[in-house]
């Protein structure tokens, strides 16, 4: 085939299906393209928390609260359901370093109106009675943060770009682009040419790949991540659980056991409990569970929700998610490369997934956005966290 549009987007995640969507509604003739099909990477792997508390601090709070007023009225917007309901998140602290940590990242948080508390390890039973609570210092407890299905969530941006003229184009991957005058003209693929004076890649962990058909050394790395979803349980989980180790890291590139399970726990609206993550930073973009991981995953599960880890298990799947080295997303046009757009690496995702298609749009169509791009620029030079 040989296709020409206003706009193509590189990818069917949260991310790529919203700023397709909003390209459409923009009236973009927009094409849509995934090398496998719509949230088949780490969106499809994803728990769908609406995440607030955990956001990168110096660039990128603005836009997580700016993000998280949007999804409020997001069900409004897209006129469907997308399964939204609020949740908590604990963020469960261990020693008193981690306490110490998350203690400072309170001020920044109250000064952008979120105001998480901490919480002693005596007052855990009262928020979250399923959590065992013995060796914990305490955690950083959070009411307004929120879940979304993610499948309804991604196929309500794929459904309103279709009404919108929107062409979704799965099984379709990337394998070059075409660039003369230092512009854009295009992509070819494996199904042929996409012409276009503006690609968007919300690729993820494949970007430095496509990166490098350009010649472009993008160091966009990616962690394996793994997961296990039990049967559905009438035992209930207040709040979404995540680890302040998280935030110990000395460098984000430092390589753990690929099978190390570190606390990330849900429960979905049918009662499915998704057990949370195994891996490290690895090369691989294989999306296959590992014996190993799961079960560190189950002896995760059995140190903090005894009770839960009697439940049979369904199934267990991985996938790699792109991360940036200082935290901070990639995200705005390339230099030198008219017409190409970057928009990957982020942290949380979901709670930005609806300002970065407005976003987006605004850029294309008017060349300027309401949010500040240049701290975001994929040229930056990347200085990493310690």
């Amino acid at each position: 085939m040989n296709a020409t549009y206003d706009a193509v987007v590189v990818g069917a995640g949260y991310i790529g299906c919203s700023v397709a969507y909003h390209l459409a509604s923009a009236g973009l003739r927009t094409a849509l393209l995934d090398r496998a099909t719509v949230g088949a990477g780490a969106s499809g792997a994803n728990y769908g928390n609406v995440q607030v508390q955990d956001a990168e601090l110096k660039w990128s709070l603005p836009m997580t609260v700016a993000g998280y007023q949007r999804c409020e009225r997001l069900e409004e917007e897209l006129g469907c359901s997308v399964g939204y309901r609020r949740k908590g998140c604990l963020l469960i602290i261990e020693s008193e370093s981690q306490w110490r940590t998350v203690a400072d990242r309170l001020p920044a948080l109250n000064a952008a109106g979120i105001h998480p508390e901490l919480v002693p390890r005596e007052q855990l039973p009262e928020l979250e009675p399923l959590l065992e609570c013995r060796d914990l210092r305490g955690a950083c407890y959070n009411p307004h943060e929120g879940q979304v299905d993610p499948f309804k969530f991604l196929w309500a941006y794929v459904r309103r770009g279709l009404q919108c003229g929107l062409d979704l184009h799965v099984h379709t991957e990337v394998t070059g682009f075409d660039v003369m005058g230092g512009r854009v003209q295009g992509l070819q693929t494996n199904r042929g040419t996409f012409s276009s004076h503006v690609v968007v890649l919300t690729s993820g962990p494949w970007t430095p790949q496509l990166g490098k058909t350009l010649g472009r050394n993008w160091h966009i790395p990616h962690q394996y991540e793994q997961v296990m979803v039990t049967e559905p349980s009438e035992l209930r989980l207040n709040n979404y659980l995540v680890s302040a180790a998280f935030f110990e890291e000395v460098e984000k590139e430092a390589t753990p056991d690929r099978d190390s399970a570190i606390l990330a726990i849900t429960q979905t609206a049918e009662g499915h409990f998704l057990l949370g993550s195994a891996g490290g930073v690895v090369e691989s973009l294989d999306n296959h569970a590992t014996p190993a991981g799961l079960v560190s995953l189950a002896a995760m599960t059995r140190r903090y929700l005894p009770t839960v880890s009697r439940l049979r298990v369904r199934r267990g799947w991985a996938a790699p998610v792109a991360f940036s080295v200082d935290g901070v997303p990639f995200l705005g046009p390339v230099v030198g490369i008219e017409g190409l757009i970057l928009a990957t690496a982020f942290g949380p995702t979901v709670v930005i997934t609806p300002l970065i298609g407005t976003t987006i749009a605004q850029l294309v169509t008017t060349g300027r956005t309401d949010l500040d791009l240049a701290p975001f620029s994929p040229d930056r030079e990347i200085a990493v966290v310690h």
